[in-house]
């Protein structure tokens, strides 16, 4: 419901830790339970991995020997008071062979099945494994066996008879494919026939026929349609196959990165929003993944992470805290801690440990061939044991490095979970997602320099990166699909190019001329998504004084917190937040920037008087950060790299988590924290929890040397 678990009648703020039971030897369980529940996590999420549990094709064990005893885990799980999360695919990816998908499921050892397929013709891989395509009907229907197999095993588990309260289906789509370039799949012969069946008369786009095309643009904008409906398909029907008793949810990533497609960056932005459903209500209740580099050092990693959290609303089901291969920072907590408190800003519902527990003993079944390490797929080093070697629990199950400072974040996050789960992102000027113009401009890699749709690299990506330099609150809402736009619920940035369909330019039109505050990035659009003349839009906007501000030809490059924002074409001479800045002041809506040199967001609830406000120090050098709060300023003494989150609550200091040491950088920071005429100090540098009760603070800390004390303000 709305993105947020509910248990027992009351939404609940996740807090989970990653445990592969698969990869462990069975006697570590349950000390790794104790260590997790003793970590301040309440739910252990873990993959089933297919082709761990199917002995033999038909003969599939869920109380098998030692770590196939999945009915022994949880049973472990439930006598250690946890509740439990589970993953079972098809294709969990979890650096396991074939995404742990079955050794005979790969179409190169059956020609009777199809592989998923690009638009030139290559079938898509993994590893050394070739993947089927989604829509073949003999990799449905073992899908689909599989999944019934586990929910009739796991019914009896289920909550509140057992510990299982939800199950999470696919991984990031089928088979990752929420990131991957547009053209990458599905141009097998069940894909096209698909796409023929969903849009008559077109045929599936391909980089030959861009950018001309006698059925541009809508060919691509079908091709855009039906992927996402062939995602969102899938995944329902595979999550139907479980049973009705059991709460299905799926993961979406972030965009990917520039580097990791070469040659087709262009288009990323505008693939992940196609494919993504950003903004918009989907079938299966969302979580999202967040592997986008350490938002410390990268901005690119920053504006992405940012976007994958505030796609949808939902939990953060894996966030880094132990896999060094793929960022070597997280063996540090003030990075995944960082991380996590940005997600949890920006609207997650819950948040990941991943993984929570290092882990080795796995069998050859899982072991990954050595061979591959030249394989694109990257360093086979993930592949070796200790898996998780920087996790916050150590293989012997003894406390790790990250441990402490974890314990008093999930203290923090424990005590105000029920603010957590019903509050929101504070509402901010709204940036309208439009999918066709996505579908078509995730084609601009191939294209030789014709863009006859706004791209997001060159829109949305500035406009985010803005609004994070400036503490500008924003939001992402899809508009296809809307049937009216209310101006009640704030101002409106829309991207408009040369063509829009019809109905979209009558609901535009109708709330500039219901007064609504709308700015136009782009130009009018003069035809419909047809390339039927249909000026709506413009004549509305020609009669509202609507502004519209062109895009400009060139891009800036940079950073999207340095002086130059990645993507920032300068638009009749200004960058592009800078225009949305001065339209709003200019329609006097109620959204202000707060400017200073920290990154500052805030969630709000349905008191006004009740706000969390986070404070995020992306510089090296420690800060005080001032921000005002209704009536009452806030402060509090950030170390170089640090957070904070304090709850301001009836105009006075309701609780505060505050990570005052970088163990990156060794640089600490005694904990200041001030709401109005309440001022919380601790004695020496420390990380430190504190949450007002009917009696007074309680209070956690992690000090580098010895115990912190506190000064704490008067109880009510």
């Amino acid at each position: 419901m709305d993105g947020t678990l509910w248990l027992d009648g009351r939404p609940r703020f996740l807090i989970t830790g990653e445990y592969p039971y698969y990869r462990d030897d069975r006697a570590r369980w349950a000390a790794k339970l104790g260590a997790l529940r003793e970590a301040g996590l309440s739910v252990v999420t873990c993959y089933v991995p297919w082709r761990h549990h199917e002995i033999t094709p038909g003969d599939v064990r869920f109380d098998g020997d030692d770590n196939r005893d999945l009915a022994g885990f949880l049973e472990l799980i439930a006598s250690t008071g946890l509740l439990a999360v589970l993953k079972p695919g098809p294709f969990v990816h979890a650096e396991l062979p074939f995404g742990g998908l079955p050794d005979r499921l790969d179409p190169a050892l059956d020609p009777d099945r199809h592989p998923a397929r690009s638009a030139d013709g290559r079938p898509l891989s993994y590893q050394r494994f070739t993947l089927p395509s989604p829509l073949d009907p003999g990799f449905l229907a073992d899908a689909t066996d599989w999944l019934r197999t586990v929910g009739r095993f796991l019914r009896p588990y289920a909550h509140p008879r057992g510990p299982v309260v939800a199950v999470q289906i696919g991984n990031e789509g089928h088979f990752g494919e929420t990131a991957l370039p547009i053209d990458a799949l599905d141009y097998s012969p069940p894909g096209t026939d698909g796409f023929a069946r969903f849009a008559p008369g077109l045929d599936a786009p391909t980089r030959a026929e861009t950018p001309v095309s006698a059925d541009w643009p809508c060919s691509q904008i079908s091709w855009g349609r039906w992927s996402a409906d062939v995602l969102a398909t899938g995944l329902t029907g595979l999550a139907e196959a479980l049973g009705p008793d059991l709460p299905v949810f799926t993961t979406y990533s972030p965009p990917a990165r520039a580097d990791r497609v070469p040659g087709r960056a262009a288009g990323r932005y505008d693939a992940w929003l196609v494919r993504n459903r950003v903004g918009a209500a989907t079938a299966l209740p969302r979580a999202y993944t967040s592997w986008t580099g350490n938002v410390l050092s990268d901005e690119e990693a920053l504006v992405n992470y940012v976007l994958a959290a505030k796609g949808g609303r939902g939990p953060n089901i894996e966030e880094n805290w132990g896999l060094r291969w793929a960022e070597a920072n997280c063996a540090f907590a003030v990075v995944p801690i960082h991380h996590t408190l940005l997600g949890v800003a920006c609207g997650a519902t819950g948040i990941s440990v991943y993984p929570a527990c290092a882990t080795a003993g796995w069998g050859r079944h899982l072991m990954v061939d050595h061979a591959l390490r030249t394989d694109p797929s990257g360093d086979p080093s993930p592949f070796d044991p200790p898996y998780g070697d920087a996790a916050p629990v150590r293989l012997d199950a003894g406390p790790g490095p990250a441990f402490a400072a974890m314990q008093v974040l999930t203290h923090f996050l424990s005590a105000r979970q029920d603010t957590l789960a019903a509050s929101h992102p504070e509402p901010g000027v709204r940036w309208g997602v439009h999918p066709p113009y996505a579908a078509v401009a995730a084609w601009d890699w191939a294209r030789n320099g014709d863009r006859p749709a706004p791209s997001a690299d060159r829109t949305l990506v500035p406009f985010v990166a803005h609004c994070l330099r400036r503490n500008l609150p924003f939001r992402l809402t899809e508009l296809t699909g809307l049937r009216a736009l209310d101006p009640a619920a704030g101002p409106l940035v829309a991207v408009s190019g040369r063509f829009m369909e019809q109905a979209l330019q009558q609901r535009l039109a109708e709330f500039a001329e219901r007064g609504g505050a709308l700015l136009l990035i782009g130009e009018a659009p003069m035809t419909d998504d047809r390339s039927n003349p249909c000026t709506e839009l413009a004549e509305a906007a020609a009669r509202c004084g609507t502004r519209i501000v062109p895009l400009g030809g060139g891009s800036l490059g940079g950073g999207p917190l340095g002086d130059d924002p990645i993507g920032s074409d300068p638009i009749g001479g200004e960058p592009l937040g800078t225009a949305v800045e001065e339209w709003l002041e200019g329609c006097g809506a109620p959204v202000r920037a707060r400017p200073g040199p920290w990154l500052e967001l805030r969630r709000t609830t349905a008191d006004p008087q009740d706000v969390l406000v986070f404070l995020f120090n992306r510089t090296g050098e420690p800060l005080r950060a001032r921000t005002a709060c209704g009536a009452h300023l806030v402060t509090a003494d950030l170390v170089g790299g640090g957070c904070a989150v304090v709850q301001v609550s009836q105009g006075r200091l309701g609780a505060c988590y505050v990570k005052g040491l970088n163990e990156q950088t060794r640089a600490q920071a005694a904990v200041r924290v001030q709401v109005g005429g309440d001022l919380l100090r601790s004695d020496r540098p420390c990380d430190l929890s504190a949450v007002r009760g009917p009696s007074g603070f309680e209070v956690r800390t992690a000090a580098a040397r010895g115990e912190a004390r506190t000064v704490l303000p008067e109880a009510s």
